[in-house]
């Protein structure tokens, strides 16, 4: 029996980081699991991430949470760290006050399932953080953000790693595994969690781009992508182009989410699909890919998680560099 299948007749607490749609579809996954095997679930959501939750489970309580409210900034490195560090940690102190607040008012749970929200924990309460970012693969002057990653994970009771144990299959590689005993003895591997499943779709996209993260990063991977459908195009002007994720639509390329459903059809109508390397994308592409589809990926600007797995993913070939295309 998996670790997820043990979890039964329980009253458990979930809540997932709002740092664009991964963390919010893989806990889903997850949270759809834990339904099926009879638990009773609250999800802890914040304004932007409801509507998406009740789409999909639209009889589970919610409550409203504090957003983190954190922007990377792809251009600009320096003003990503001034302005957002100091946010981000206050958001984790005011999260974790909210919870303790929450819990001594209402009927405790049995456990607790934060999907990379570092204070969405409790002493009192078995908690557990789902991530796949164990040994952040940094810059040397960076270390010191390595230390605070085991500090902040080290609160929690267990740790879920969406991956395979096995390093040769893994999809997170040196990220997903580590040498530190202290997290090793608290880490669980609970395999790849997508909500995509394998659907018939014809295949009527030519190039799929998919656009994630935080609304700066948005913006920037908007226009990036919109650059590169037109040098695309002016190469084979008959190819049909949808760029979705992103902020803006309009009727030409750019599409808006509408529901996980149809992002599942687009995601295998794609001949060819575009994307940076987030690790969320790459589990639903892992789960639903088709022999005829190929993945292309770019170089995320100052995100050293993406810029990892970007250069795994190429070194396995498991992706193309999107230079490839537009040669």
């Amino acid at each position: 029996m998996s670790l997820l299948s043990s979890i039964q007749n329980q009253k458990i607490f979930v809540a997932a980081l709002d740092w664009g749609m991964g963390h919010l579809t893989r806990c889903s996954a997850i949270i759809q699991k834990l339904l099926n095997q009879h638990n009773d679930i609250v999800i802890f959501s914040t304004q932007k991430q409801s509507p998406f939750y009740n789409q999909l489970f639209p009889n589970t309580k919610q409550v409203i949470i504090p957003e983190y409210a954190v922007n990377y900034y792809p251009n600009n490195l320096v003003k990503t760290i001034l302005t957002q560090y100091f946010r981000f940690i206050k958001s984790i102190k005011k999260e974790n006050d909210f919870l303790k607040s929450y819990v001594s008012q209402h009927t405790k749970p049995d456990l607790i399932i934060s999907d990379s929200r570092f204070g969405f924990y409790h002493s009192d309460i078995k908690s557990i953080i789902i991530t796949h970012q164990i040994e952040l693969q940094l810059p040397y002057f960076f270390q010191w953000a390595r230390k605070i990653n085991f500090y902040l994970i080290n609160h929690f009771d267990e740790i879920w790693i969406p991956d395979y144990e096995d390093l040769k299959q893994s999809l997170a590689g040196k990220l997903s595994h580590t040498n530190n005993l202290t997290l090793k003895n608290k880490i669980h591997y609970i395999l790849p969690q997508s909500l995509m499943r394998p659907i018939k779709a014809e295949n009527s996209i030519d190039y799929l781009f998919v656009i994630s993260g935080t609304a700066a990063e948005k913006l920037y991977y908007e226009k990036l992508f919109l650059h590169y459908a037109q040098r695309i195009q002016k190469i084979n002007n008959h190819s049909k182009i949808v760029i979705i994720g992103g902020i803006n639509t309009n009727k030409n390329l750019l599409k808006g989410w509408t529901n996980f459903d149809e992002t599942n059809e687009l995601f295998l109508k794609a001949r060819n699909i575009i994307t940076r390397a987030g690790y969320s994308t790459l589990m639903d592409w892992g789960k639903i890919k088709q022999p005829h589809q190929q993945l292309f990926l770019i170089d995320s600007k100052h995100q050293y998680e993406q810029k990892y797995l970007y250069k795994y993913w190429l070194q396995k070939g498991w992706a193309k560099d999107i230079k490839q295309l537009l040669k």
